[in-house]
């Protein structure tokens, strides 16, 4: 966890998701759990499984919360 970047990470994510037209947010959502690897992997599955109806938005602001506060307490 400590290499996270979650800024740099939804930046890339969303410059992707442009590149390539994506436009459902139920595809960009399940998009982004894929994009995420080991622990951080489980949290998504954990979030998404609790969160059935969520935003993308509100996915990317709990992500920067949750990150920040992991980076921030190294």
């Amino acid at each position: 966890m400590k290499d996270i970047d979650p800024d740099v990470h939804i930046r890339v994510f969303k410059k992707t998701n442009r590149a390539n037209g994506e436009i459902v947010e139920a595809y960009i959502i399940n998009l982004f759990g894929f994009t995420l690897q080991d622990n951080i992997s489980k949290w998504g599955e954990n979030f998404l499984q609790d969160h059935l109806t969520c935003t993308f938005d509100e996915l990317e602001q709990t992500f920067y919360k949750h990150f920040q506060v992991v980076k921030n307490d190294k």
